[in-house]
C-alpha cells in the first residue's frame, strides 16, 4: 500500500475552557443569594461564607484579621476546646480568612452532617465571644510571626511595593509595626464584629455533589430570621496616594540575598483592557517558559524563579516582577527585566510563542472550572471584584483571538520603564 501524501503540517487547535459562566444565584428567605456548583462525585459539600469585613473597612488597624482568627476561639454557647471537638467529631474542616477587602468561613463537610456542621458555622460567625484569654495568646502568637517576618525580604519588598501604589495612610498600603498588635484590644474586635458580621450582607456558595441539598439547612440558620433583609454591600472608596515612581530601597544588613520587585499601577478588573492584560503579563512571567524565566533563570542564572503578576483591588489594579537573587545579582537582575520589557514593547511576539501561551492560557482555564470547588473560587473572584457573569468566558474569547501587535500595544500603554517603581529589598 502506498502512503497517502502528507500535505503542509496539522492545524494548531487551541482547546476550549469549557463552560465558563456564572451560575445564576438562588435566594434565601432574606434574600442572601447561594450560589452552587454541582459536578463533584464525592459526597462533600464545601460550603463558604463571604463577608464584607476586609481590612479596608478598619477603622482600628489588625481588627479585620483578628475578628477572623477569633471565630473559632469560643462562642457565647461554647468555648475553643468543646468547638474543636465538635469539629472534630463531625469529620468536617472550617477554615476562616480574611483578607484586603473581605473575610470569609470555608466549611468543608460530608453530606450527612451538614445540619451539625452548619449550625456550628453560624455560631462561629455570629456569636463569637472573643475571650480576653484566647485573644491574648492568640495575640502572642502572631506578633511572633509578625517579628519573624521582619526577616524576610520579599515580606519587605512586598510592603514597599504596596505603600507606593497605596500610599501609607490606605488600608491597602499601610504597613503593619509591633505598636499595632500591642494596641489591638478585645473592644475593637467586638466593635469590628458587630458592624460587619451580619447574615443580611453576605453570600454563600455550595460546590460539590448535589448542592441544592444544602438549601432548607441554609434556610433554617442563615435566613436571618427577621433579622432584615439582604442588600448590596456598597464598596468603601479608601484614600489612595500613589507616589511618584522611581527606584525604593529597603535595607536588611544581615541578609545574604535580596528580593528585587519591579512594579506600575495597572488597571482594575472591569476595565476593557484586562484580559489582554493578562495575556501580556503571562508571556512576560506567568508560567515555566516564559520570557523572563528563560531570561534570568536559564540563561543568566541568576534565580530559581521569576513571575509576572497583573492583579487588581476594588479601587486600583497592579502590575508586580518579583524574584529572590544574591546580593551581587540584583542590577544584572533589573537590567535584564528592563531589556525583556523593551523587546515586549518594540518586537511583535512570534506565532510560535503565541500558540504556547494560548495553550498554557486555556488549560488553565479549564483547570480553574474543573471540579466545583475550584469553580466556586471562581465565582468568588467575579462577585467580589464585579467583573461581569462573563468575565471567563471574555477571557477564553482574548486568549483565542489576541494578536501581536495588541500584545505590543498593552506593553507600550502599561510598562512604561519611566512609570516603574524598582523596589530591593536586602544588604547594601
Amino acid at each position: 500500500m502506498r502512503n497517502k501524501e502528507i500535505k503542509g503540517a496539522p492545524e494548531i487547535i487551541t482547546p476550549s475552557a469549557g463552560d465558563t459562566s456564572l451560575p445564576e444565584p438562588v435566594m434565601l428567605g432574606n434574600g442572601v443569594p447561594v450560589y452552587m456548583a454541582g459536578n463533584g462525585t464525592v459526597d462533600l459539600l464545601r460550603i463558604e461564607f463571604v463577608i464584607p469585613a476586609g481590612q479596608v473597612l478598619e477603622e482600628v488597624h489588625l481588627a479585620a484579621s483578628a475578628t477572623s482568627a477569633m471565630l473559632t476561639e469560643g462562642t457565647l454557647h461554647h468555648d475553643a476546646a468543646t468547638i474543636n471537638d465538635l469539629i472534630d467529631s463531625t469529620g468536617a474542616a472550617l477554615t476562616h480568612s480574611s483578607d484586603k477587602d473581605t473575610a470569609g468561613l470555608v466549611t468543608v463537610t460530608l453530606t450527612r452532617k451538614l445540619d451539625d456542621v452548619m449550625a456550628l458555622a453560624s455560631e462561629v460567625l455570629f456569636s463569637p465571644s472573643f475571650p480576653e484569654n484566647e485573644f491574648r495568646m492568640l495575640t502572642d502568637r502572631r506578633l511572633q510571626a509578625f517579628q519573624t517576618s521582619r526577616r524576610r525580604t520579599s515580606v519587605i519588598a512586598r510592603e514597599a511595593f504596596y505603600e507606593a501604589l497605596c500610599g501609607s495612610r490606605s488600608p491597602y498600603g499601610r504597613i503593619t509595626t509591633e505598636d499595632d498588635y500591642r494596641r489591638l484590644t478585645t473592644g475593637d474586635v467586638r466593635e469590628f464584629h458587630r458592624k460587619h458580621y451580619r447574615p443580611v450582607n453576605m453570600y454563600v456558595t455550595v460546590a460539590g455533589s448535589e448542592p441544592w441539598k444544602a438549601l432548607p439547612v441554609l434556610e433554617k440558620y442563615f435566613s436571618g430570621k427577621g433579622t432584615g433583609q439582604w442588600q448590596k454591600p456598597p464598596l468603601p472608596s479608601p484614600v489612595l496616594e500613589t507616589s511618584e515612581p522611581g527606584k525604593i530601597f529597603r535595607d536588611l544588613p544581615t541578609s545574604v540575598q535580596s528580593t528585587v520587585r519591579v512594579g506600575w499601577k495597572g488597571i482594575t478588573r472591569n476595565h476593557p483592557d484586562y484580559q489582554a492584560l493578562q495575556v501580556a503579563t503571562m508571556i512576560l512571567g506567568g508560567y515555566f517558559g516564559s520570557r523572563l524565566m528563560r531570561t534570568i533563570r536559564e540563561e543568566k542564572g541568576y534565580t530559581y524563579g521569576i513571575g509576572a503578576v497583573a492583579g487588581a483591588f476594588h479601587n486600583i489594579g497592579y502590575i508586580t516582577i518579583m524574584t529572590d537573587v544574591a546580593n551581587a545579582y540584583r542590577d544584572e537582575t533589573l537590567s535584564e527585566i528592563r531589556k525583556e520589557i523593551e523587546k515586549l514593547r518594540t518586537e511583535g511576539v512570534s506565532e510560535e510563542e503565541m500558540t504556547l501561551v494560548r495553550n498554557h492560557m486555556m488549560g488553565e482555564l479549564a483547570r480553574i472550572f474543573d471540579g466545583p470547588f475550584s469553580v466556586a473560587d471562581a465565582i468568588r473572584g467575579i462577585i467580589d471584584y464585579e467583573t461581569g457573569a462573563d468575565y471567563y468566558t471574555r477571557l477564553a474569547e482574548t486568549v483565542k483571538t489576541i494578536t501581536p501587535a495588541r500584545i505590543m500595544d498593552i506593553f507600550n500603554r502599561y510598562f512604561n520603564p519611566g512609570e516603574a517603581w524598582e523596589i530591593i529589598a536586602g544588604s547594601r
